[in-house]
């Protein structure tokens, strides 16, 4: 989602860092000072994108008040010496409103003020642009909320060199879409399941890994031959904490 607007490719991806916002079982908490680079992979029909993102809670200098926390979304790039260092003048700095801990609604709604940067140059865009612009309304809209949650074997993973003992979670749900055509029905069942692995003590929504699998399979009626479904299709998607710590600073700027 967000990760992926700041690239200009898109894609077909819809695990993100805000993804779980909405799910109880999930810890979500910003804090000032906070941030956190993730390493993103998706698979569709044997093709591989990878991106990383780094997204901070800014302090006050930055514009985090009582009525909103101030928090960016940039994409990474790797050196050869393994550093991941912010691509310059790319990014999203976004104004969130604080009654986001109260998971009502939907990501866009809580988002007081936007801005873009792109090759260096900064778009300030309102709530009604982004509900205007499908891209960016789809991405803010893209949440999940399980129709089954269940708890895994708690696991261990690493981040920084650093081991943390994460509860796992399991998260099912399924959608059902219906598109008639003169010559029949085509009803599409769309599965996804997402395992993450949490722990409370990490930044955002304690992310430390997730993983989500997506299948799509179509059916027509009548199956008489003249229409027939469009192929299935499987997508993966993988989200790995790399790297976290205090006192973020802004990367995005007016002389980006």
């Amino acid at each position: 989602m967000l990760s992926a607007l700041l690239s200009g490719v898109r894609p077909a991806r819809a695990l993100d860092v805000f993804t779980l916002w909405k799910q109880p079982e999930v810890p979500l908490g910003l804090v000032e000072g906070d941030w956190a680079d993730y390493r993103f992979q998706v698979t569709v029909s044997g093709r591989q994108e990878q991106s990383l993102t780094r997204v901070a809670c800014l302090g006050k200098e930055a514009g985090t008040d009582a009525a909103g926390w101030v928090v960016e979304v940039v994409p990474l790039r790797e050196e050869t010496s393994g550093r991941l260092v912010p691509v310059p003048g790319e990014g999203l700095r976004l104004r969130l409103s604080r009654q986001l801990v109260l998971r009502e609604g939907n990501l866009l709604d809580h988002v007081l003020e936007a801005r873009q940067w792109t090759a260096g140059r900064m778009t300030t865009l309102t709530p009604e642009d982004l509900r205007r612009d499908p891209l960016l309304a789809d991405s803010f809209n893209e949440e999940f909320t399980a129709s089954t949650v269940t708890r895994g074997t708690a696991t261990t993973r690493v981040v920084g060199g650093a081991q943390y003992f994460c509860d796992q979670l399991v998260m099912a749900a399924a959608d059902t879409q219906v598109a008639r055509l003169p010559a029949g029905e085509v009803r599409q069942v769309t599965t996804r399941e997402l395992t993450a692995a949490i722990n409370a003590d990490l930044p955002f929504l304690g992310l430390a890994y997730a993983s989500e699998r997506v299948r799509s399979e179509s059916s027509v009626e009548p199956a008489d031959g003249r229409l027939r479904p469009p192929p299935g299709r499987i997508r993966i998607e993988i989200m790995e904490l790399v790297a976290h710590g205090l006192g973020a600073r802004p990367s995005l700027g007016e002389g980006d």
